[in-house]
Formats: structure tokens, C-alpha cells, sequence
């Protein structure tokens, strides 16, 4: 296969991965600074972030399906360069509508690249394996959000805000050669780019959509917590920015331990069985925190919020490798239909808790408690013939 061990094999594919939470998350708090440069508002610049989920779903339905045809490694070098030197770009603006070309080329490449990621895991491995490689590359991805708002906050502290573009395509680069010269190069039957004809394939796969889905609208419970979470933290419950720091950590970090928690049981029991745990106390976690939310402390908000983040753990690296089990060779195209379903609901669960937003908690616990409970029912009416593949 390659001289690559398993743990250089997820340092170089988790590399790729981080792209995305490094390019969001490590631009936030040098925001007010870019609308000041620019003479703009702060909304003009937030902005950016919803151009960049954008360019990150386009950039993933056009290179899932060309990547099947050609190959995972040119499509990742594309994407990588194009993120690399837009970053770059993006240093020397001087206008927002500049601004916001930039970023959505940024991330036009970045979905270019990402979408390989599971992609590849799928030439590799298959089965248990897959879900075990999975879990282990979520665990590192994931340290990208965690250390990105400090790690801005640092440059920010040392030079201006277009460091932090400087460094992000310094990263891509970087992420490039790791993987141009240090990742095996893998053999694939090249096929005629049909893009529309592999999504149909995808949607047209009862069980596939059925474990897709249901890892949509859990996942999109987390992306209606990290929206609202300053609220929570700061406004709710009047903490400081320090201790808000700490809490936003924590959660992140019971997500860490999950995965690694599936990454090893996921050798003894079936992805199917821990990915039905996952959903099921995830909803749990769900429906207290809404019985609750009125009355409870932070002592008792704060441990269910991380338990519900944290079982994402079992269910985002399941639910991955058993859909993509039914694509062997066009399994970046099915990676993009979960990117952009997942961005999409994501966004709309989010706006939805903010336009409902009274001051409470009831709009954003109602969301996620609703999501959660939605993607329960799914995932067990919709597999109740399900027959898991044995390897």
C-alpha cells in the first residue's frame, strides 16, 4: 500500500481536513479589524463566512465527481493551490466585494481538496476499518477548531489581520507537499466524468441516504450549538470570555475522546450498532436539556451540551464509512452530496435558531432537540432491514 504508517496516513489526510475550521475559525476575531481596514461593517465581513460554506459545497459537487473520473491526486493539488494562493491573495485587498471574491475562490478550492479526504480512507480501507480511520482522523481534524480562534488571536497580537491569510496559504502549501511527496500514490479505474448520473446514484440509495441523513441532522445540532454558544456562555449565563474559552474547549474536546473512545470499540462491535448508540443518547441528551433548560444551571447545561457534542464521536465516522460502503467507485461523489447536505441543513438549522431567538435557550435547545429526535426516528424505522456488510 504505501511506507506511510497508519498514524502519517491520518496526520497527512486530518492536514487536509483542517483546512476548512482553520479558514473559518482563525479569521474571526481579526473581523472587526478587516471591516475597519476596509472601510465596511462588521456584517459585510461576517458574510464571508456563509460565501465560504458556499464555495466549500460547489467546490465539493464539482470535484467529487471528476476526482472518481481522474483521480484523488491532481484534484487535491488544484484544490490546495487554488486555496493556497487566494489565501495569499487575500492579504493585499483593499475592498470587500475584492474580499468576498477571494474567499469563495478560497473555498471553492478548499471543497476541491476536502472532498478526497473520505474519498480516500474508501480506496483504502473498507468495513470496520474505514469507520476506525474515520474516527482517528475526526480526532485530529478537530483540534483545528479548538486551537484556531487562539492561534488568530496570537498573530492578531503580533502583526495585522493579513498574517492570518499569509499563514493559511503558507498551510495549504505546506499541506501540498506533505501529501504530493509524503502519500502513497493510489491506483484508480478511470471512469468518464458523470457527475449527474453518480449524485442520482447516491439519492437514489434508500439505506445510503437513510445513514446520511440521519448524520446530517445530528451534526446540524452541533453547528445550531456553535452558533448560539456565545449566548449560551456569555449572555445566558454571564461568563467571561476567558471561562467561555474553556467551556467552548471542553465540548470540542468530548468529541475528541468519543471518537477515540468509537475508534476502538469500533474493533469489537458493528459502525451500525455504535452509530445507533450515538443517535439514540444523543437524543437523550436532547430531550433533558429542553425538560430542563428553563430551571438548570450552568453545572448541569454545560456536561449535557458536551455529551450531546460528544456523541458525534460515534455517529459522524459511522455514519460516513457505512454510506460511503455502498460507492467503492464514486465514493467522492457520494462525500460531496454528505458535505453539501451537511453545510446546507447545518446553515438552516442555525438561521433557524437565530431567527426564533426570544433571549432564551427554548429556540436553540428546541433545534437541536428536534434534529436530534428527527435523525433517531430515520436512522431506526428507515434500517429496521438493514443487513450490515460483513468483511
Amino acid at each position: 500500500m504505501s511506507t506511510l504508517s497508519e498514524r502519517q496516513l491520518v496526520l497527512t489526510l486530518a492536514s487536509l481536513a483542517a483546512i476548512t475550521p482553520l479558514a473559518i475559525d482563525m479569521y474571526l476575531p481579526s473581523i472587526p479589524s478587516i471591516a475597519r481596514d476596509l472601510n465596511t461593517t462588521i456584517p459585510n465581513v461576517e458574510f464571508s463566512v456563509s460565501l465560504y460554506f458556499l464555495g466549500m459545497a460547489m467546490g465539493q459537487l464539482f470535484g467529487g465527481p471528476i476526482s472518481d473520473a481522474y483521480g484523488r491526486r491532481p484534484m487535491v493539488i488544484i484544490g490546495l493551490l487554488l486555496f493556497g494562493i487566494s489565501s495569499i491573495v487575500l492579504s493585499f485587498i483593499t475592498q470587500i466585494e475584492i474580499f468576498w471574491i477571494l474567499r469563495a475562490l478560497q473555498s471553492f478550492g478548499g471543497g476541491i481538496a476536502t472532498v478526497n479526504v473520505s474519498a480516500t480512507v474508501r480506496d483504502m480501507f473498507s468495513g470496520k476499518e474505514s469507520a476506525r480511520v474515520f474516527s482517528l482522523i475526526s480526532m485530529v481534524m478537530l483540534m483545528a477548531p479548538l486551537i484556531a480562534p487562539s492561534l488568530g488571536s496570537a498573530v492578531l497580537g503580533l502583526f495585522r489581520w493579513e498574517a492570518i491569510f499569509v499563514i493559511l496559504g503558507l498551510y495549504a502549501f505546506f499541506a501540498m507537499w506533505l501529501y504530493t511527496f509524503r502519500f502513497p500514490s493510489l491506483k484508480k479505474e478511470k471512469s468518464k466524468a458523470t457527475p449527474l448520473k453518480n449524485y442520482a446514484s447516491v439519492l437514489r440509495h434508500k439505506h445510503a441516504m437513510i445513514f446520511i441523513i440521519a448524520q446530517t441532522l445530528c451534526t446540524s445540532g452541533m453547528y445550531t450549538y456553535i452558533t448560539s454558544s456565545s449566548f449560551i456562555y456569555m449572555e445566558h449565563f454571564h461568563v467571561n470570555p476567558s471561562l467561555f474559552a474553556i467551556f467552548f474547549g471542553a465540548n470540542v474536546l468530548m468529541m475528541m475522546l468519543f471518537g477515540r473512545v468509537n475508534a476502538r470499540l469500533v474493533r469489537r462491535f458493528e459502525p451500525f450498532s455504535l452509530l445507533r448508540f450515538g443517535t439514540v443518547v444523543q437524543t437523550l441528551c436532547a430531550i433533558m436539556l429542553f425538560l430542563v433548560h428553563k430551571e438548570a444551571s450552568i453545572y448541569l447545561i454545560f456536561p449535557l451540551i458536551g455529551l450531546y457534542v460528544g456523541m458525534l464521536g460515534f455517529v459522524y465516522s459511522n455514519a460516513v464509512a457505512l454510506a460511503l460502503e455502498f460507492f467503492p467507485s464514486i465514493s467522492a461523489s457520494a462525500n460531496a452530496i454528505i458535505g453539501v447536505l451537511q453545510y446546507s441543513i447545518g446553515a438552516l438549522m442555525s438561521f433557524v435558531a437565530s431567527s426564533l431567538h426570544d433571549g432564551t435557550l427554548f429556540p436553540i435547545v428546541g433545534v437541536m432537540a428536534s434534529v436530534s429526535i428527527v435523525g433517531s426516528l430515520i436512522l431506526i424505522v428507515g434500517t429496521r432491514r438493514y443487513v450490515p456488510i460483513h468483511h
